[in-house]
């Protein structure tokens, strides 16, 4: 009995430390610093999914160990040290996370707790947007947005809105009564109206990548071809409203139309959102294959490509001169092809937390990749914590299905057997 008392209260205590990890989104990076050490702990404590716990420190490992070895030959200890300690939460988070294995209600409660953190974040933006309607469209023609929270990271909270958005809708297929289908598919509305009207490219990528592998699973899925059709109808329905309806998206689509225009002639404007991408990625590329074996160093890389900017482009501006926007590319070039390739590995080996069989699944896993690939998301603190959120967010759902899909397996075979014993 005392077992039992003692077992229970650590389950409580464990969910609570989660919780208190979703509303860090809101509190700030402080907050969410905190909260990302004291999470390991829940590891020490407690005793569930060894082996999965396992498989993700050795990705983990992955990730982390070429930014790791690479301050050896990093002058710049400070820079190198930064870029380290962001990514430590990788496996902070992941363990402690996974360490809790909470039941079906909690993980829909932790699911709609950061719905509820998204939309009030969505909220504070369309109160800030109203209040200064006209400046902030205006300011949408030349590469910026509203306010958003995550300390003004529109990037990131576009990402977590979408994903956020699949996690939802999965929870509501999995176990939801009426009611909640109906809350969720207005929430669902709701969020979607909000990632056209902040006009995040990177919020709106993993949207519609969801939306047209979802078209392309139906299409092909036997008896649900109407599904495809919706859907194919109304991602065509959603863009035409959207465009019409928002401003912001407008103005938007307009400035990346024109940017492209440039950038794609070879022509890099002061100010250019997407031309200061291209430079990044050409000066990745550039350093990547000066130093092939090792890389520069994580704590030389942005000093790297400042070296790059002064005898290439000497006209842009510092603001313009990132890091490259693609973490493979990074990898490359500040550890080397070897880095690139552990971290490639370490990336791979996550793969398994997913399904390959749900679509909401692999959804998920898609949308949490592309953000990798267009941009430096694994850099910076709230897209490593996003990151490793979902990640055992997409487990804990996928250990929900899968009992689902094979007791359905299951029985499709004893079907089968009898069928064919009858005849």
């Amino acid at each position: 009995m005392k077992a039992l008392l003692k077992n229970n209260h650590k389950q409580r205590i464990s969910f609570l430390m989660i919780i208190l990890f979703v509303l860090c989104f809101l509190a700030g990076r402080a907050a969410l610093s905190i909260i990302s050490v004291a999470i390991l702990f829940l590891f020490i404590w407690n005793d569930s999914n060894r082996i999965i716990i396992k498989k993700l420190l050795i990705a983990g490992l992955c990730i982390i160990l070429p930014v790791l070895v690479s301050g050896s030959w990093s002058d710049d200890k400070s820079i190198w040290w930064q870029s380290f300690i962001n990514k430590i939460p990788l496996i902070t988070i992941g363990v402690g996370f996974l360490s809790v294995d909470p039941d079906q209600k909690q993980l829909k409660q932790i699911i709609y707790l950061l719905t509820g953190v998204v939309l009030i974040g969505c909220f504070w933006s369309v109160i800030t947007f109203l209040n200064d309607k006209e400046a902030i469209t205006k300011s949408y023609l030349v590469a910026k947005v509203m306010p958003t929270i995550l300390d003004d990271d529109h990037i990131r909270f576009s990402w977590l809105i979408a994903l956020s958005l699949i996690l939802l809708n999965w929870q509501l297929i999995i176990r939801s009564n009426k009611i909640e289908k109906i809350i969720g598919g207005m929430i669902s509305v709701l969020l979607i109206s909000f990632l056209h009207l902040l006009a995040s490219k990177t919020g709106l990528l993993c949207l519609y990548a969801s939306i047209i592998v979802m078209i392309f699973y139906f299409l092909f899925a036997k008896g649900m071809r109407k599904i495809s059709l919706i859907l194919f109808a109304a991602i065509l329905t959603i863009l035409f409203v959207a465009y019409q309806s928002f401003p912001t998206l407008h103005n938007r689509v307009q400035y990346v139309l024109y940017d492209f225009g440039n950038y794609s002639k070879g022509k890099i404007e002061t100010g250019s959102s997407d031309g200061a991408r291209v430079l990044s990625l050409k000066a990745g590329w550039y350093i990547t294959l000066r130093h092939p074996l090792a890389g520069v160093g994580f704590g030389d890389l942005k000093n790297e490509v400042n070296q790059w900017h002064v005898q290439f482009h000497p006209n842009t501006l510092d603001y313009e001169r990132f890091i490259p926007t693609n973490e493979w590319l990074i990898y490359a070039a500040a550890s080397g092809w070897l880095g690139m390739i552990l971290f490639s590995v370490g990336m791979a080996l996550l793969i398994p937390f997913f399904s390959l069989n749900n679509i909401f699944s692999v959804c998920l896993m898609m949308s949490l990749f592309i953000p990798l690939i267009t941009d430096d998301s694994l850099e910076g603190q709230y897209g490593v914590a996003i990151f490793s959120l979902v990640i055992c967010l997409g487990y804990y759902l996928k250990k929900q299905v899968e009992p689902q899909s094979q007791k359905r397996q299951k029985d499709s075979l004893k079907n089968k057997s009898l069928f064919s014993s009858q005849v």
